[in-house]
This record gives C-alpha cells, structure tokens and sequence, in this order.
C-alpha cells in the first residue's frame, strides 16, 4: 500500500471540511504486541513507535502524559492482573486494574493529606524529542483526559459513588484538584510545535447507561473540557472526545464542549447510523470497528468487510475516520489487525464508492 503521513488528512476529516484523498485511519492505543507485528520488530525507542504509526498507515503519533501515567495513579490507585491475553502465544501479560473499592481518599482528612506530584515535573522529553523523527506533514496527538477517572480512580468506584450522596463537598474538591493537575498538563502539552490534537480519554458509560448522573458530570466534568477546548482551538489546535458506552443522555454536553471529533462509538451501546444522521453535522465521528467479535474472533474477511460498510455508510461527505471500538488490545489477531488498516486503502479512497 501507498502510504503517506498527512495531518491535513485528519485535520479535514475532523473539521468536516469535506472529502480528504482518502478515509483516515484513527488510534491511540496499540498494543506492544501488534506494533511489533507490524514493524518485525519491538518496540524499543521513540524512533521506533513513530515509525510504527508511519508504517501501520496513520496520521499521527500519540504520546501520552498526566495524572494517570503517575506512581500516585499507576503504583498506589491500581492493583496489578495477569493472564494469557494474547493470541498466538502461551505467555503471561500483565496490566493495571482500577480499584473498585475502597480507594485512598475516603474522607476530608485523607483529601487534605494528599498530595499531587508538580505536574511541571513531569517528563515531557518525547514531546520534545519527536519531532526529529516525525515526518513533515505528521503530528503528534497529545493524550490526556482522565479528569472523571482519575478522581474515582483515587476515590475507588464505591466510594465514589457514595460521595455523591454522603459527601458531595468532597467530590467537588476532588474534582477541582485533579482538574487543576490535569489542565496544568494539558497547557505544558500546547507549547510544543508538534502537538496538532489533543486526545481526551475519560470513560463516563457502561454499555447501558452512564456510569453517575449527568448532572454530575455537568457540574463537575464538562466545564474542565470546555476551557480546555477552548483554549486549544485559539492555539489552533484539535480536539477529540473517548468514552466508551452509551453517552445519549450527553451527547448535546460534549458537542457543547467544543470538541471536534467522538471516538470510539461502542456498536453494543450505540448505533453509528444514528449517530451520524443526528450529530454528524456537528461533531465527527471515528470507530465503531467491533472489538466484541469482528476484530477479535472473526475472520480477516469479516474484518474487510466490516470497514467496507462503515466506510459506505459514514464516509461519504467526510467526517468519519476508521477505527477500532476502543483500541487495538494484544488479543487482536494480527491478521484482523491488518485486515482493517489495509481495507482503509482498498475502499476508502474518495470519492466512495464501495
């Protein structure tokens, strides 16, 4: 396949500017194990990603940084899982699960015993090193979000939950604190020259329904997103929404937001269709490539053709991008890896007509 890194591809795609030459391929998270597939070789130095993300057909080369990436996050608000996760192999794969519990601010004592690492001493260098690898027309896309996570990540789901009843000056403060943190990392993230897009990653829905009251999320969550929207498109810069789940009851907040794209449309909550026809004027739309079989226990060609549909429906006019339904996780098939990235080249180029 013909592959030439272009951000002015995404950039139409997201703005809905019309037809780019072709359908962009859109992702941040892919497994260690499928980039070395796709390479012939690990990972092993920031080089090396960004010549994965060239290689593998995208746009852009995410990086991430913020609160989450933290020992306060990572060592003491998660607990350590391991199983045989990945296809093709018998090895043992290790990853972080969320406390659903108990977490470590519980009440105002622990609140005000807390302490945030500076978020100005966080490690930006790859920020700033990228750009001697990166292609001339690509860009970096800078992954924050985790404004809602983070706080019941730190709370624990349960106790969370019944903050919202028990103590809701809690939450407030709470809520204001890692706000605080993460906006302070979203304005470092702006003064590079290479970021081109900002990635909000903040799952607020189970499949079914939204993980708290709206009302919550519009007190608390949605003001944080709009001032960074708004900030990041004077600097002219993108901006894009993940979450996971049914987010119907908010739809109307997060386009209020000022974000320029929603990914990843989870097809068991959401039907895509729909989405388009009722928001695809003012929000543009990038997954819906299923993870629960498509991706993960079908075949190549029902990955192909899955992508062929998705394009057909959603393509036409701009402001679709191709993408998994959450991220490309090591029990993905290379082969269905593969599959979806190179149907993008067969039918998406415009003007559509698969």
């Amino acid at each position: 396949m013909s592959i030439d890194p272009d951000f002015q591809r995404l950039r139409t795609m997201l703005l809905r500017g019309g037809e780019p030459d072709r359908v962009p391929l859109v992702e941040v998270g892919v497994h260690a194990m499928l980039k070395e597939s796709v390479l012939g070789r690990p990972v092993k130095s920031l080089e090396d990603e960004v010549e994965f993300w060239v290689k593998a057909g995208y746009d852009h080369v995410p990086l991430q940084q913020g609160l989450q990436e933290t020992d306060l996050i990572k060592r003491q608000s998660m607990h350590d899982i391991e199983s045989n996760y990945a296809t093709g192999t018998t090895d043992t794969q290790h990853r972080q699960w969320a406390t659903e519990g108990k977490g470590i601010v519980t009440n105002r004592a622990e609140f005000e015993a807390l302490r945030l690492p500076d978020p100005d001493a966080l490690d930006y260098s790859e920020f700033d090193r990228v750009s001697a690898f990166l292609p001339t027309k690509m860009k970096v896309t800078a992954v924050l979000g985790k404004v809602f996570s983070s706080v019941w990540w730190l709370m624990g789901l349960e106790g969370f939950a019944m903050a919202t009843k028990d103590d809701p000056d809690l939450l407030a403060r709470m809520f204001e604190k890692v706000g605080q943190f993460q906006y302070r990392v979203f304005e470092n993230m702006l003064k590079f020259d290479c970021v081109g897009m900002l990635w909000h990653a903040d799952d607020i829905a189970f499949a079914t329904q939204l993980m708290v009251n709206p009302q919550i999320l519009r007190k608390h969550l949605f003001p944080w997103y709009k001032e960074m929207n708004r900030v990041a498109h004077e600097r002219g810069r993108l901006v894009v929404y993940h979450s996971d789940g049914a987010l119907q009851q908010v739809m109307e907040d997060i386009i209020d937001c000022g974000f320029d794209g929603l990914n990843p449309i989870e097809p068991k909550a959401m039907d895509i269709n729909e989405v388009k026809q009722k928001y695809g004027a003012q929000i543009s739309l990038m997954g819906n490539i299923d993870l629960i079989y498509t991706l993960t226990r079908g075949t190549p060609a029902d990955v192909r053709e899955e992508v062929r549909q998705r394009i057909r429906d959603l393509a036409p006019g701009g402001g679709y991008g191709v993408a998994s339904a959450n991220s490309i996780p090591e029990y993905v098939p290379a082969a269905n890896y593969d599959a979806m990235r190179e149907a993008v080249f067969e039918y998406g180029r415009y003007p559509i007509s698969v």
